[in-house]
């Protein structure tokens, strides 16, 4: 069970700021080429990820975690949050094809941030993951060819014991995907599934 605590002061600005974000995108530029719409994710299933992750030893002393698909980065930015509670080092960027979410970040909420974010304007296909040890998306393909490919791509660049958050379906990824990898060990975080490479 979950417990229920109030959102942090920084939090709530951050998305009462990203209600105010506008754009052309409409959803088909999106689902045309087999991608997600920006999607906000569920707050609740992010409560205590690091704690969790921290209690479970899955942290490490220096963790550089990336968002695939980064959007108007609430999710990062509330495991940011969370890492100022936790005695070890973050590194957080997040990865965006579309310039208008990373320009509405720069423009708007870059001061939330306070220089922890690095941001790329880059496809997510083109990102080398060798360096990172988490690894977060919202399944940003909506069919099951080019989430595979994705899923088979972090996989095999990153390295043993790195962790991937996948917030959809309760972290099996749409079509339940993740279970499909045998290099991947799947752990069971009481409201969400998360999986650690072998």
């Amino acid at each position: 069970m979950i417990e229920e605590i109030e959102p942090h002061p920084d939090l709530i600005e951050y998305f009462n700021i990203t209600q105010n974000f506008t754009s052309n995108l409409t959803v088909d530029i999106f689902t045309n080429v087999g991608e997600n719409y920006n999607i906000l994710s569920d707050i609740n299933k992010n409560i205590f990820l690091l704690k969790r992750l921290d209690e479970l030893n899955l942290l490490k002393e220096e963790n550089h975690i990336i968002d695939c698909g980064i959007g108007l980065g609430n999710t990062l930015f509330e495991i940011y949050l969370q890492s100022k509670e936790i005695d070890k080092k973050f590194y957080f960027k997040g990865v965006e094809k579309q310039k208008v979410y990373i320009r509405f970040i720069l423009d708007n909420l870059s001061h939330l941030w306070k220089d922890a974010l690095s941001l790329e304007n880059n496809d997510i296909m083109n990102i080398d993951y060798s360096n990172f040890n988490i690894v977060y998306s919202y399944s940003p393909f909506n069919n099951h060819k080019q989430l595979k490919l994705m899923y088979q791509k972090i996989i095999s660049e990153i390295k043993p014991e790195s962790i991937i958050i996948e917030h959809a379906n309760k972290g099996l990824g749409h079509f339940n995907l993740l279970e499909e990898f045998n290099d991947l060990e799947k752990i069971n975080l009481d409201h969400l599934y998360i999986f650690k490479k072998l």
